[in-house]
């Protein structure tokens, strides 16, 4: 008796698998569409953008010139190491010595 049980399970176990494996291949949901038609609440969504337009182009375009703001931070950096010692000769006859550390006269 226990074999059947244990049998069926196993069969409704992979049955709950293999369906629910072809409904996630085979079906899918999307959100559903409600069209209202109400002139209240269609004025009020107008009237919503209108605001958020005339904010964006007047405040933050003109007033605050938007457009024209740059980021100040760092963005990279860059390091160079110098091995060795290098020469310069001047029509003075200076020679000037560079290192990593600096430059010597």
């Amino acid at each position: 008796m226990n074999s059947i049980s244990s049998s069926r399970k196993r069969c409704s176990f992979r049955v709950f698998w293999k369906e629910l494996l072809y409904g996630f291949l085979t079906e899918y949901e999307t959100p559903k569409i409600v069209m209202i038609h109400s002139y209240s609440i269609t004025v009020l969504l107008r009237i919503l953008q209108i605001i958020l337009l005339c904010y964006y182009l007047f405040y933050v375009l003109f007033y605050e010139k938007g457009y024209q703001k740059q980021d100040t931070s760092v963005i990279s950096s860059i390091t160079l190491k110098v091995k060795g010692i290098g020469y310069i000769h001047t029509r003075n006859n200076e020679t000037y010595a560079f290192d990593g550390t600096g430059l010597f006269v």
